[in-house]
């Protein structure tokens, strides 16, 4: 749940370094599709006549569909290729039930120097998703109960535990109020602890959201985000994304910027994109000191990623991040430490199924 200053605006640079390429490619694409014959063959038959782009903004658990299946009126007649944004059917990222599919995922930061004595982070997390529906499948609670590990190697210079924990529960609740007008509401009670105190152990991450839907293209979003750690409390959520083609996504929405890309599709079942972004990484546990004493451990640091996702219908598929983590601190909130550490690489994956 993790991010600022610094890290935005890298990440906001990226973006903007590399929207020209978007552009670029998307305009190519037009143009092959353009001079392509037309027909299309019986299996691709079945798509959308008509549909809604729905723009999520900053949504970091996101576990329903960003399409609603109501949106869709589906015809079995041929349909010429010469009209591709027609053939653009969404991929369900919602089961059809209560249980909405399982995730486990796991990454290493490995640290580039020695200040401080250096530190080197692994972790591990598993997540299991349900969905319940408040009247209709506009209106979806989704419940994501978590179990995450971390293990830290470092840093020599100051007591920090072998091993930090955080259990709890994600709710995500999404309504749309019009067909330009929604609501993202997020909240995560858990427990941050290496599990030898109780004090100062539960933290609560909430995110509130409005979103609008100016036109096919532009989506504008406004809010905040409260993370409940030691050295950082409330974040304004404001940005814009920009998607003019279906395969193209300049997200632009404070505090993690991110340019999507694209790289196939396979109808309605499957699609992968490729992104560059920035990010906010880390957090506060209650931790027990070497002399006895209580404290908030809060581990921070912020990162330019690159990413590959593969999504498949119900709630399924595949993800891998790496990239550069940097401005990495260790923090002791009553014993007022902090010290800097080097920067590092970082590499994670996840699979939901």
């Amino acid at each position: 749940m993790n991010f600022y200053d610094a890290a935005i605006i890298g990440g906001r640079l990226s973006v903007f370094a590399t929207v020209g390429r978007c552009a670029i490619a998307s305009v190519t694409a037009i143009g092959l599709v353009a001079v392509s014959p037309i027909g299309v063959s019986r299996g691709n038959a079945q798509a959308p006549v008509a549909m809604e782009q729905h723009g999520y903004g900053y949504d970091p658990y996101v576990a329903s569909s960003q399409y609603d299946p109501g949106d869709m009126i589906v015809t079995d007649e041929y349909i010429p290729v010469s009209i591709p944004l027609a053939l653009e059917v969404p991929v369900e990222r919602f089961r059809r039930g209560f249980y909405q599919g399982s995730e486990v995922s796991s990454g290493y930061v490995l640290g580039l120097g020695d200040r401080a004595g250096g530190l080197n982070q692994t972790f591990f997390e598993s997540r299991v998703a349900v969905g319940v529906p408040l009247g209709s499948l506009k209106n979806i609670l989704a419940v994501s109960p978590f179990f995450r590990v971390d293990l830290i190697d470092g840093p020599a210079t100051i007591d920090v535990p072998e091993t930090l924990y955080s259990t709890g529960v994600t709710l995500l609740q999404r309504k749309e109020w019009s067909e330009r007008v929604a609501t993202t509401v997020l909240l995560t009670p858990s427990v941050r602890s290496d599990f030898t105190t109780g004090e100062d152990a539960f933290r609560l991450f909430g995110l509130g959201m409005v979103s609008w839907q100016l036109s096919t293209d532009w989506n504008v979003s406004l809010g905040a985000v409260y993370f409940d750690r030691s050295d950082l409390s409330v974040l304004p959520v404001i940005g814009a994304t920009w998607t003019p083609r279906p395969w193209c996504k300049l997200d632009l929405t404070m505090p993690r910027p991110r340019l999507s890309y694209r790289m196939w599709k396979e109808g309605g079942l499957a699609e992968a994109w490729a992104y560059v972004g920035g990010q906010l990484g880390g957090n506060t546990w209650a931790v027990s000191r070497d002399d006895g004493s209580n404290d908030e451990l809060t581990i921070g640091e912020l990162r330019l990623l690159l990413g590959y996702e593969v999504i498949r219908q119900g709630n399924r598929g595949l993800l891998v991040e790496a990239g550069y983590a940097f401005n990495r601190s260790v923090e002791y909130e009553r014993a007022n430490v902090e010290l800097d550490l080097d920067d590092g690489l970082f590499l994670q994956a996840g699979w939901k199924f």
